[in-house]
């Protein structure tokens, strides 16, 4: 990802959340000539600048560096603390889990045809 696509999306993030620089910069402890600096592509942030500024925005990193842009703010939250729920589960409680999504999301599949027909 280019350093000026990862700035369009922190910036995206940020106007979303009606943060101004200042505001972000603030909540991720980092001055907020950096953010603009950042959201402009002239300055690429550290992963630990970038961890900061993910977490100021409540997403995860994936988020912000991800190619696919087809999730919105909220949907990428939900799924931050999904994956927040499964970190410190075991190997066996994991599978548990994903067989059950899995039979979860068959059976949503299943509903929305049933309701196209």
């Amino acid at each position: 990802m280019s350093e000026k696509k990862l700035g369009e999306r922190i910036k995206k993030m940020r106007y979303n959340l009606n943060l101004t620089q200042e505001k972000l910069g603030e909540k991720a402890d980092l001055h907020y000539t950096y953010i603009g600096q950042v959201e402009r592509g002239e300055k690429i942030p550290s992963f630990k600048a970038l961890q900061k500024i993910a977490d100021a925005l409540n997403i995860g990193i994936e988020f912000l560096v991800r190619e696919n842009e087809n999730l919105t703010v909220t949907e990428s939250i939900k799924i931050k603390d999904i994956n927040e729920l499964l970190v410190n589960r075991n190997e066996r409680e994991l599978e548990l889990i994903y067989d059950f999504l899995q039979d979860l999301i068959d059976i949503l599949d299943y509903a929305k045809i049933e309701k196209n027909d």
